[in-house]
């Protein structure tokens, strides 16, 4: 035997006799969740916080009654079964309980019929909520019924079979506007037709069973309908008819809005079409006026255009030689010329006062009426007027004038167009021949770039060489000098001393010169490439202060090289050739006592683009031309020299340009006074080019004196040494 669940509310006091109740229960095949109350709030509580089957309660408890707990029960609204199970009661209480809505009472000494009574009430009471859930869908079914059935928007009437309205929806009321109670019982033909006899021809096809009779007019309705109906049976016995009524007039009026609409569509196609046409502005304007004529069913028309300030007859269509003679040229002086040529329309329905007297009587021979004219415009400027007029007995509506206004508008800009297109055959023309001396130029230009290329080459051939040629024996004038000078001891008098020194100055001067043509040879040389491996740039700086240690003595100029453990991936020759021009350049241009000096550090990219204004005038692709490296190294050569005006920082980088006043190069009469060969610093840019990194000067601090930056990229070959590594 399956055991039924039961969730029982106890109200007791005894729990022994809550036990035997439970006994009984369990015996008649109950599995029981149970829980017991003995007061009125535990009782409430019980109720909110979880769900019961039944309640059985024993009629008094010391501080609790079964009456007040089937008050209780009642306020909470919860449908249980209520048991009373006591042990003396009387009767008269017993009736009371049951009368104030006890289900069922058993006495404690005899509780044999425990398991009848709870099948019974549990099964009524499910009984109850079946049924109280059918009829609350049947209420909640025929509200929404009715609202749908009055939110429907076409007129929805129910009738007998005698066409006698029983039902309808709020659409019927609204459309006229009456109340419900006065149009059930009318028959629904007198309500559409009145005493109309053809009511019976639409609303007598309910007896053939026909449906969708189109375009229907009632007499007491405005508009077009379309109009059903449908047979009912309610009852086997009983039968009716649904009308639906729809409000076809929107409809209606969008089709005839649309035909109309089609028509001006197709004439404004026409027009445009024609826009486009490669045929004369004469031609053009008949086809169009043409085209008005059939689309528009105009009688007559014509267009003026303003030449030399005066408005002439340039096309027309339907009028007489009379008529055009008399309306070639239209006076200014006219009211509606003066409103036409303002950017206005004008329309009339009579000629007479309008025109002139000789055109007003050709106009009433041919039957003239009413009339438009409006302005051919483009912006603010009207290049003429379109005139169009009809037979007497008609007048033109607001919405033909606009129409008629955006022709106008489109027959302006065709006219415009054709002036522009004769100018624009002529630019055409002007542009061809252009084109011709262009392409002849650009052959030219392309040889001579040949040529020059060809030049340039043997230039840098002729360089190399020269220079190559030029080294050699320099390098023996100045190895014999140096020994005249430095180590014969052959005596020589103060002049011939001044003069060999002069002479070993200018030979020193020239070797110089040879090697930066050497190196420019070298750089712009095709297949010129860069060897790199990790350099240590401070001391390769400290060996080019070896080299220039006696001008340094001599020019009381002080080098500070700062020492950096980072190694930087360069080519150490180039590195070499690089910092020994720098700092040439450095001593060459600071007075006599100065200073320079040179520092390096590691630079990342968000550090270089926060100068990127500095940057970008010598570099017009900065930041894209050092993009994609982990990191830079920036090393620094300052002086405290003349410094370098602005307007000519990026110009220094140039071949052969030179920059300050030689005698501002030094306070002395020692070596480094002239200005060099120019090549210097072009030389450092090529060589920076070719790491693919940068360079470019600043002012120094205060102002004073320039700082150049060599920019390096780093790679991940290269490491940074820990701090005091040896060098």
């Amino acid at each position: 035997m399956t055991e039924k669940k039961l969730r029982l509310l106890l109200v007791e006091d005894s729990e022994d006799d809550a036990l035997l109740l439970l006994n009984d229960l369990k015996r008649g095949g109950y599995s029981v969740e149970h829980e017991r109350v003995e007061t009125a709030a535990a009782m409430r509580e019980a109720l909110v916080k979880r769900e019961w089957d039944i309640v059985i309660s024993d009629y008094r408890l010391p501080q609790f009654t079964a009456p007040a707990a089937l008050q209780i029960l009642k306020r909470s609204g919860l449908d249980l079964p209520f048991i009373i199970v006591s042990g003396k009661i009387g009767e008269d209480m017993l009736v009371d309980a049951m009368r104030a809505g006890a289900h069922d009472y058993l006495m404690k000494g005899n509780l044999s019929r425990l398991i009848p009574a709870v099948d019974r009430e549990i099964r009524e009471a499910s009984e109850r909520r079946t049924r109280r859930r059918a009829e609350r869908s049947i209420r909640q079914g025929k509200i929404e019924w009715e609202a749908a059935f009055d939110a429907v928007s076409d007129i929805v009437v129910l009738t007998d079979p005698t066409g006698t309205i029983i039902r309808c929806n709020s659409k019927l009321i609204q459309y006229f506007d009456t109340t419900y109670n006065d149009v059930i019982g009318t028959n629904i033909t007198e309500l559409f037709y009145g005493n109309d006899p053809a009511g019976e021809s639409i609303f007598g096809l309910c007896a053939d069973l026909k449906a969708d009779e189109d375009d229907v007019r009632f007499p007491r309705l405005p508009g077009w309908y379309n109009a059903a109906c449908y047979p009912m049976h309610p009852t086997e016995n009983e039968h009716g008819y649904v009308y639906v009524i729809k409000d076809i007039t929107k409809r209606k009026r969008m089709e005839e809005e649309k035909k109309l609409t089609d028509r001006e569509l197709l004439t404004l196609y026409a027009v445009a079409f024609r826009l486009n046409s490669q045929r004369g502005s004469k031609r053009i304007m008949v086809d169009l006026l043409s085209q008005l004529h059939q689309m528009l069913q105009i009688d007559w028309s014509c267009i003026h255009l303003m030449e030399k300030g005066s408005l002439n007859l340039s096309a027309w269509l339907g009028l007489s030689r009379e008529f055009a003679e008399s309306f070639g040229s239209l006076s200014r002086s006219l009211p509606w010329v003066k409103d036409v040529l303002d950017g206005k329309s004008f329309k009339a329905a009579e000629i007479a006062g309008h025109f002139g007297p000789e055109a007003e009587a050709a106009a009433e021979a041919m039957g003239m009426g009413a009339w438009c004219a409006l302005p051919l415009k483009i912006g603010s400027g009207v290049l003429g007027t379109l005139f169009v007029a009809h037979r007497p007995n008609r007048e033109y509506t607001d919405r033909e004038v606009f129409l008629l206004n955006s022709i106008a508008n489109q027959m302006a800009v065709l006219i415009e167009n054709h002036t522009l297109y004769d100018r624009m055959k002529e630019k055409n023309e002007e542009l061809v021949r252009s084109r011709k001396a262009l392409k002849e130029n650009l052959e030219e230009v392309k040889r001579a770039n040949i040529e020059l290329g060809r030049l340039n080459a043997s230039k840098n051939s002729f360089i190399g060489m020269a220079s190559h040629e030029l080294k050699t024996p320099l390098t023996s004038i100045i190895g014999g000098l140096q020994f005249l000078l430095f180590y014969s001891d052959i005596p020589m008098t103060p002049e011939q001393k001044e003069m060999m020194q002069s002479v070993y100055e200018g030979v020193t001067q020239l070797k110089g010169i040879v090697d930066d043509l050497l190196s420019i040879s070298r750089i712009e040389a095709k297949g010129f490439a860069v060897h790199t491996r990790p350099v240590k740039l401070s001391d390769l700086c400290q060996e080019v202060r070896q080299t220039l240690l006696l001008p340094l003595s001599e020019r009381d100029i002080r080098l500070e090289i700062a020492d950096d453990p980072c190694r930087v991936p360069a080519d150490e020759g180039f590195c070499r050739l690089a910092v020994r021009n720098l700092t040439e350049n450095a001593i060459k241009f600071t007075p006599d006592g100065g200073r320079i000096a040179i520092t390096g550090r590691l630079v990342t990219m968000e550090e270089l683009t926060a100068d990127e204004e500095l940057l970008r005038p010598f570099y017009r692709d900065f930041p894209a031309n050092i993009a994609g490296h982990p990191g830079f190294y920036r090393l620094d050569v300052a002086d405290t020299g003349i410094g370098i005006p602005p307007d000519e920082a990026v110009r220094i980088f140039e071949k052969f340009y030179g920059v300050g006043d030689i005698e501002y190069h030094s306070s002395g009469k020692t070596g480094f006074m002239s200005k060099g060969s120019g090549l210097g610093l072009s030389i450092v840019k090529g060589i920076m080019d070719a790491h693919g990194g940068m360079v470019w000067v600043t002012s120094g601090e205060g102002g004073g004196g320039s700082v150049f930056s060599l920019l390096f990229p780093m790679d991940n070959t290269c490491v940074v040494p820990l701090r005091g590594e040896a060098r």
